[in-house]
Parts: structure tokens; C-alpha cells; sequence
């Protein structure tokens, strides 16, 4: 089992995602939160589902990890930790020996 953080103090205290939205997720993106996160969107937090409804497209959600991807890369980089390329990935994009 893995933990997935995609929201970050979010403002619902519930943890289980309302079912409505939870199926507006579904009928909206199908099975693309499941590829792009590897997460069933009915696995998703409240915080999580809530953030993710904001989105029209699955476009949209990929730019934006694009984007989260780059910021957390620069972010990183600038305190002197290295973000592992394909090559040297051990499977969690992180180089553990730096």
C-alpha cells in the first residue's frame, strides 16, 4: 500500500469524498485519474476529490502536474537534492543516495 498526497491542507475535514462528486469525477474523466495518478477515484480524499471537480479536462489535470512537477523539481534543485532521470530511477523518482 502507497500514500499519494495531491492536496495539501485542504479545508474539508471529512476524509471520504461526498459520492456525488466522487461519480461527477467518474463520469467526467472515466478511468484518467486512475492513469495519471494510479489512484481509483473513489479512493480519493474529500480534499482530494473537491481540488480535482475544479478541473474541466484531463488536459488541464496533466498541465497542472506538469507544472507541480517542474516547481517541486526547482524547489528541490535549489536545496541541492536531485531529481532522478529515467535512467537512474529505482521506481519513485527520487535518487536515495543524495
Amino acid at each position: 500500500m502507497a500514500v499519494v498526497t495531491l492536496v495539501n491542507a485542504g479545508r474539508n475535514k471529512l476524509l471520504r469524498a461526498e459520492p456525488r462528486i466522487t461519480k461527477k469525477l467518474q463520469g467526467r474523466f472515466q478511468n484518467e485519474i486512475l492513469n495519471i495518478f494510479g489512484i481509483k477515484t473513489d479512493a480519493l480524499t474529500a480534499n482530494e476529490a473537491q481540488y480535482l471537480i475544479g478541473f474541466r479536462t484531463t488536459g488541464e489535470i496533466r498541465n497542472r502536474l506538469a507544472k507541480a512537477r517542474k516547481e517541486i523539481h526547482l524547489r528541490l534543485r535549489s536545496k541541492g537534492i536531485r531529481w532522478a532521470d529515467k535512467s537512474e530511477d529505482a521506481g519513485d523518482g527520487w535518487l536515495g543516495d543524495i
